[in-house]
């Protein structure tokens, strides 16, 4: 019997945890969300600005972009 009433407290308190990290996932994300609409608006005008130039085959700026992309790539890998 005490261990049927110990599984059951885990049981509760495992939900209990997993509930409470959702609401809390859910809020920061309705508190963040013009910030993360922001980063998404941002990427997508980089990639078009990147990909106009790559179609007008404007080698020297978008060399430099790659380059720049890989160099912040190793300092992030390294």
């Amino acid at each position: 019997m005490a261990n049927n009433l110990e599984n059951i407290k885990k049981w509760g308190a495992d939900n209990l945890t997993g509930i409470l990290a959702i609401i809390a996932g859910i809020i920061l994300l309705v508190i963040t969300y013009k910030i993360i609409l922001n980063i998404i608006i941002f990427s997508v005008g980089a990639m078009l600005i990147y990909f106009g130039l790559a179609r007008l085959k404007i080698k020297s700026i978008t060399n430099f972009i790659d380059n720049m992309i890989n160099k912040f790539k190793s300092i992030i890998s390294s």
